[in-house]
């Protein structure tokens, strides 16, 4: 998950990251010097119509020559090269339509904020912290007597287990560090300031983790970026956790009918049914020929730490707020759209199940608000929506129904 801060001030649940121009920007104030500098260079690109010195930012009203736009590329040209010109003077152009039919931006000159230096050791306590609730997690399916009896009928040493927890521990880390390091390398790639990424330890008899974020500590330049940033990690993570998927289904046993009565027999209440995502229905279908029939599968630990990579992946892939699917939706579409699908989106977790992710989703953001961009005037292309609509059906195929489980459907 990426979460954005761009606030030197304490931040409050809810709050937003103050970029926009339709918000007072923080306290700093630009001397006029620097305002005569900023109007110089936007002079010798576009027709200034109004500039005023609001809130102590250098604001500007300008437009293209003719009031004709010109094609994406040539505008993300243009406007780099206005980052980079005003670049020494230490700001940040923040960019917006004022009249898109007309060619007429609103353009605001905020201070760019130079993010503290974040502490690692918290980063790497965490991660052991969570590594070793993963640890407990794998263990727990390694010591389940219905695992043991299934996979080592014939007895079973400490080091079955110590190795069925150290894969269990390597296969479900290696999908949420995936992630993380999609997101992370793509920061860098984008000249994102961001942090290590910050791992959440949970309970062990769900797998020992919710997953882990990273800080953005400096803006998004534009709506292309934005849907990179977002979509790098769940993509990232998606395909080790098919990977895991794979040889998790191959080291899982066949169980017959009779087995599952001897099995309820001998340890009641140690058997149980996961609600599965679609993506495992389509495994068991390519795998049908070695399901008994009235039989089932039983997953080796490693499949259901695929599991908790799907329900990470599609959890953070719900375009609400600023999870990453929340990232990439705001890319596409402007704040009030973003808004009204984040709420709906809200909505239908509570539907489905995921009261605790709607609650916190909602103490978080407040209900879906997104700052968006520096510069929210530029289209993305054809093909990011395609891959954002690609991203919305991964999200289909990875989440768990527990809705079922609640007999909602």
């Amino acid at each position: 998950m990426l979460r954005m801060k761009a606030s030197k001030r304490p931040e409050r649940p809810g709050d937003p990251i103050r970029l926009s121009i339709d918000e007072e920007p923080a306290d700093s104030v630009i001397t006029y010097p620097m305002f005569s500098d900023l109007n110089e260079i936007l002079s010798q690109i576009f027709v200034i119509k109004m500039s005023v010195l609001e809130h102590g930012m250098p604001t500007f009203v300008v437009q293209w020559a003719g009031g004709q736009i010109p094609s994406n590329n040539e505008q993300d040209a243009t406007f780099k090269e206005i980052t980079k010109l005003t670049q020494p003077l230490k700001v940040w152009p923040v960019i917006r339509w004022r009249n898109e039919q007309e060619g007429e931006y609103i353009i605001r000159f905020i201070p760019q904020q130079k993010a503290a230096k974040g502490n690692n050791r918290i980063n790497y306590a965490l991660f052991l912290v969570t590594l070793s609730t993963i640890a407990i997690g794998g263990f727990l399916q390694a010591t389940s007597p219905v695992f043991l009896s299934l996979f080592y009928p014939s007895g079973y040493t400490v080091w079955d287990i110590a190795f069925t927890t150290i894969l269990f521990m390597a296969a479900l880390m290696g999908i949420i560090f995936t992630h993380e390091m999609g997101h992370y390398k793509t920061a860098q790639k984008l000249g994102i300031e961001s942090s290590l990424p910050y791992f959440i330890p949970g309970l062990p008899q769900i797998g020992g983790t919710f997953g882990a974020f990273i800080s953005q500590k400096s803006p998004t330049e534009k709506r292309s970026d934005l849907l990179d940033l977002g979509l790098s990690g769940p993509l990232a993570g998606f395909a080790v956790t098919l990977v895991v998927l794979v040889i998790g289904f191959f080291m899982s046993v066949p169980v017959t009918a009779e087995q599952l009565t001897a099995i309820d027999q001998a340890f009641p209440d140690q058997s149980g049914s996961l609600a599965v995502p679609y993506l495992f229905v389509l495994m068991e279908y390519f795998f049908s020929d070695l399901i008994p029939v009235g039989g089932t599968i039983y997953l080796h630990p490693v499949a259901f730490a695929s599991w908790v990579g799907m329900l990470v992946t599609a959890l953070n892939l719900f375009p609400i707020a600023q999870l990453d699917g929340g990232h990439a939706l705001r890319a596409i579409v402007d704040t009030t759209w973003h808004r009204r699908i984040g709420w709906a989106g809200i909505i239908l977790l509570l539907l489905t199940g995921y009261y605790m992710m709607a609650i916190l989703i909602f103490a978080i953001s407040g209900g879906g608000g997104h700052p968006g961009p520096l510069n929210d005037t530029i289209k993305v292309s054809r093909g990011r929506i395609a891959l954002f609509i690609s991203a919305m059906v991964i999200l289909v195929l990875c989440i768990p129904p527990l809705w079922q489980m609640f007999s909602l459907f």
